[in-house]
């Protein structure tokens, strides 16, 4: 009966706040993917989702402005808001969309359990300037393995890249009539992102150590080691750029401006990390620790999930969203900014989840207009 409760509850205010729904996204804000409403539990491990907006300068603030991201019909997705891998967000190529990854093609808490370990479709869902939602189910999952789907990015031309594990790494043409083409040399990545026309990915200390390299930012290349910049073939592989710092291997969300000459990465227990290409390649420039609101003995960690980065101005600045949370798991945390003028700049709270069963995860800056 628990369950039916629960079930009737998420899809009733997930439908009341999508019809609410009627204004455009602020260009140049900050979209923030949001996993619950605060009345489904975090734990039951499928949480409705929301995309919120906040000014960039905003303190504490609350959302401008909620889309509500379908959770049952036709265009239904959800992810694992419990989940430490989910919930990333990028922004397309030509800054039209947003885009993420999750579970499709059932409503939400449809099935019990585990979503990554179900017999349901993996899917894509896009969101426009306009808050319309739409949703791509590439794949009906039915393997074995745990297949978490953590991210997705588009060029906004039909073409997809995704992130995971259990070869989650692959490029989808959703124009065509195929399946995805999993990068086998790829399977187990945190995050995908398209910087000036190349698609990145980032690898955690794991990762890197069952691949037989070190943790970081990678390009892809084709069998014969030439630079792909949008791959497609399954026998892509992956291309060292940044190497993180041996200390800060819990890596999942990064960002790097467009000359390819600043990168930061997101730790999950230790903060954000700035990298600097000179003459002599890439260096690791410094650590901004994130200061915490939840006593350490209560505290999931100290760290960043995901984060994006302005590098229009002198000072680059760093928005990102926390790890910190309360019963094993992110929840209650924040999004948080920092202008990079230094390793001693202060960390400012733009937003603060608002319960236990709330928790930001991806954030992407918002799109723009056709």
């Amino acid at each position: 009966m628990k369950k039916i409760v629960l079930l009737t509850a998420a899809l009733s205010l997930a439908g009341i706040v999508s019809h609410a729904q009627s204004s455009s996204f602020s260009p140049k804000h900050l979209a923030v993917l949001r996993a619950g409403n605060g009345q489904v539990r975090l734990h039951l491990k499928q949480s409705p989702i929301f995309i919120d907006e906040f000014a960039t300068d905003g303190f504490n603030a609350a959302p401008i402005m909620t889309v509500a991201i379908p959770t049952n019909g036709a265009d239904a997705i959800f992810f694992n808001g419990h989940a430490a891998t989910e919930g990333m967000l990028s922004r397309s190529e030509d800054g039209q969309l947003l885009s993420f990854a999750g579970y499709g093609g059932v409503s939400l808490l449809q099935q019990s359990g585990t979503p990554s370990l179900l017999d349901i479709g993996r899917a894509f869902c896009t969101v426009d300037a306009e808050g319309h939602t739409h949703t791509i189910i590439y794949e009906n999952y039915s393997g074995t393995a745990k297949m978490n789907p953590r991210g997705a990015v588009t060029d906004g031309a039909n073409h997809f890249w995704s992130c995971g594990n259990a070869s989650g790494t692959a490029y989808y043409d959703a124009g065509g009539s195929a399946g995805p083409v999993i990068f086998a040399a790829v399977p187990d990545s945190r995050q995908v992102k398209i910087i000036n026309g190349t698609l990145y990915t980032s690898l955690n200390g794991p990762d890197g150590v069952f691949l037989g390299v070190p943790s970081g930012i990678f390009s892809f290349v084709d069998s014969s080691g030439d630079a792909v910049p949008l791959p497609e073939s399954p026998r892509t592989k992956l291309s060292l750029v940044v190497q993180a710092n041996p200390t800060y291997s819990k890596i999942a969300g990064f960002d790097m401006n467009p000359q390819g000459t600043i990168a930061y990465t997101a730790d999950a227990e230790k903060g954000i990390q700035k990298y600097v290409k000179g003459d002599s390649g890439w260096k690791f420039a410094y650590n901004f620790s994130i200061p915490q609101n939840i006593p350490a003995d209560a505290n999931h960690e100290a760290g960043c999930f995901a984060l994006t980065v302005d590098f229009s101005g002198s000072s680059p600045i760093v928005y990102a969203t926390t790890t910190e949370g309360y019963n094993g798991c992110v929840n209650s945390n924040r999004v948080v900014r920092i202008v990079d003028s230094g390793a001693t700049a202060p960390v400012t709270t733009v937003a603060q989840a608002t319960s236990t069963d709330i928790a930001f995860r991806g954030i992407a800056f918002t799109p723009e207009a056709k």
